[in-house]
């Protein structure tokens, strides 16, 4: 597992496109907003609250991508036969594949955290809170990653459904925009999306002024996540087959 984990390591750490995606995108667009919706803002920190937040839990998911491409990578190489045929259990494949990207994602969005609070005076209040959340996060997006790459006969698959989570969440789940603004319909399908319940979390940790039920947040990141892992398992199968092929 560890040996899949530092392997997987290396290749994304050469992976250029890396500091584009997680890093250059999210502050060209965090920048972008800030300079468009806090100039006539009554309170620009609340402003930055919701972007640094909302683009956290946004860009978290573009990360399904590379895993995608890795996991794409590996059965077309014969890569996923070849470690099939080894003690190496299904499990200890999947931890040991993602554990790149969840170390990825939460170093994602605490560089998002440390860009607020330099730039835009963001402080978060309850700091521990805030990155537990965010490693939740990171779970879950990496188990959606895993459920997505074994029915992804090319990357342009998990691309395409990559893109529609997160635009989709994005609206629904109202990590653009102040979600109290948005129609009622939208707030009620919101609602059992967790990008909404991720992003109202890490509201709440920041400032507190959010009124969010963690209990509920976390319960529904869980299931979310469970059911990421519980869809990769299932599809392990098929995909091995594939590689064999």
């Amino acid at each position: 597992m560890w040996a899949v984990a530092i392997l997987e390591t290396k290749k994304q750490l050469q992976d250029k496109s890396l500091v584009f995606w997680n890093v250059i995108l999210p502050v060209v667009f965090v920048v972008g907003f800030m300079m468009i919706f806090s100039n006539d803002a009554p309170d620009t920190v609340a402003v930055a609250n919701q972007i640094i937040t909302g683009f956290s839990v946004f860009f978290a998911v573009f990360t399904i991508i590379s895993i995608v491409i890795t996991f794409v990578k590996d059965k077309d190489s014969g890569f996923v036969a070849r470690m099939a045929s080894t003690p190496l259990t299904v499990s200890g494949y999947f931890i040991g594949k993602i554990f790149p990207f969840v170390f990825i994602i939460v170093a994602q969005l605490v560089f998002l955290s440390l860009l607020g609070f330099v730039i835009y005076d963001v402080r978060i209040d309850q700091i521990f809170l805030y990155y537990f959340i965010t490693l939740c996060l990171a779970f879950m997006v990496s188990s959606w990653g895993l459920g997505i790459s074994v029915f992804s006969k090319t990357e342009n698959t998990g691309i395409v459904l990559t893109q529609v989570i997160a635009f989709v969440g994005a609206i629904l789940g109202g990590l653009w925009m102040p979600f109290e603004i948005l129609p009622d319909i939208i707030q009620t399908i919101g609602k059992f999306f967790p990008q909404y319940w991720t992003h109202q979390a890490l509201l709440f940790a920041v400032s507190e002024t959010e009124s969010v039920n963690l209990w509920i947040a976390f319960l529904v990141i869980a299931i979310y996540t469970i059911i990421g892992l519980g869809i990769a398992l299932l599809g392990y199968r098929q995909f091995l087959r594939k590689s064999i092929r």
